[in-house]
């Protein structure tokens, strides 16, 4: 096997489409646009005056796009601008802090005085729960990634700058698929918001989404309530925010999980999933009625948290401690959120996903991504039949009748 060969397939020089012909230097930004320069020295000030983020450059010395932390004359520019950014986060950071904060300890004295100093109904009240969450998402956060930027930067190494690049390089690589399967789920799950939309004729879907398509847990439990709702119920969501969290996520996830581990395995862990997540909050949570994808989502994230354990030589370490910390994340909102998360649907779906992986796939030394089999099509072709039927008597049911 060749050098080449042995490196991870977004390591290879052949990673990146070819270079363009004309322009000695240049970039393409995060818009997917691309600038030319006649020198080195062009294209720094073109990366400073750029308002969108550098996704690849190119140069002489290279015949494909690479990243912008391979090219050294570009780093201290890359620098600056990471500086700035994450100054920029921490100053936002801060100041939503104080708003969401404010919000936040206001709700809980409100909750306070209306049930006459009971801190139980505090903790159980859902308008503290969102508002700390807020403050977790918009404030919290930016802060700590914006001061945790600052702070690696102090030793900017040869270490430092290979992480860099091979952090660089895996992100551009993954976006730059276009993931046929996982623009399908997207546009299900677009489908079922926007037939939730027209039908309620407001973002509150949540009543009758629950009524039709939700797991009324007590009727589940009892064999009363038809089987696929557990498949309806990962399909639609309570209300515009919830809709908008689950898509992103989502659309992360998943294109991670279809450009890794090819796509049938990404749609049937989500399916398995789901559907062990709404087993999972019925037998748990019983009094409760659920709707939502995040059930299928904390399956894909349980699935890329095992399958990237395993196939270590294919994905950075860095990137697989972003997942680590995504999970970390899930896990604070779902505390804070007790009262109106429903966290055994977010355990049962990670839960499934992470065995699926580890039954699937062996553990693995090779740098390649697994092949497709026909089994594989076959189950992940049957578990994309089940989304879009769910997904078409949804919409006929929320339109039509």
């Amino acid at each position: 096997m060749s050098t080449e060969q042995q490196a991870p397939v977004w390591a290879r020089p052949g990673a990146f489409p070819e270079k363009p012909v004309t322009g000695a230097f240049g970039f393409q930004d995060t818009k997917g646009k691309r600038h030319q320069a006649d020198s080195l020295k062009s294209l720094v000030k073109l990366v400073e005056k750029s308002k969108h983020g550098v996704d690849l450059v190119w140069c002489p010395e290279f015949e494909h796009f690479i990243a912008p932390e391979e090219l050294v004359g570009l780093r201290k520019t890359l620098v600056k601008r990471r500086s700035f950014w994450a100054r920029n986060d921490i100053s936002d950071g801060k100041r939503l802090t104080l708003v969401m904060g404010a919000a936040f300890l206001w709700a809980s004295y409100a909750a306070y005085s209306n049930s006459q100093g009971n801190w139980s109904h505090v903790i159980e009240s859902p308008a503290v729960a969102i508002t700390a969450i807020m403050l977790l998402i918009f404030g919290l956060v930016p802060w700590y990634e914006g001061w945790k930027e600052l702070r690696k930067q102090s030793s900017r190494d040869e270490a430092y700058w290979a992480k860099e690049v091979a952090d660089a390089r895996f992100d551009s690589w993954i976006n730059g698929h276009v993931a046929p399967f996982t623009l399908t789920l997207l546009v299900l799950i677009l489908v079922t918001g926007a037939s939730q939309w027209i039908a309620a004729g407001s973002f509150d879907w949540g009543s009758e989404a629950v009524e039709k398509f939700g797991l009324q847990k007590q009727m589940s439990a009892a064999g009363v309530d038809p089987w696929w709702r557990y498949f309806t119920a990962a399909m639609v969501h309570g209300n515009l925010v919830h809709w908008l969290m689950n898509f992103a996520a989502l659309r992360y996830l998943a294109r991670r999980a279809e450009v890794l581990a090819r796509w049938p395995h990404m749609v049937t862990a989500y399916v398995i999933a789901a559907f062990v997540g709404g087993m999972t909050t019925v037998y748990f949570q019983p009094n409760v009625p659920s709707v939502g994808a995040s059930g299928g989502i904390l399956g894909l994230l349980g699935f890329l948290l095992v399958f990237e354990t395993l196939h270590k030589a294919l994905v950075p370490k860095s990137a697989r401690k972003r997942l680590l910390a995504g999970l970390v994340l899930v896990g604070v909102m779902g505390g804070v959120g007790f009262s109106f998360i429903d966290n055994s649907a977010h355990a049962g779906g990670l839960i499934a996903g992470m065995a699926y992986a580890a039954i699937v796939f062996p553990s693995s030394s090779s740098v390649t991504r697994p092949s497709i089999l026909k089994k594989d099509i076959f189950v992940g072709g049957g578990a994309l039949v089940i989304l879009i039927a769910t997904t078409v008597y949804c919409a006929y049911r929320l339109l039509l009748e």
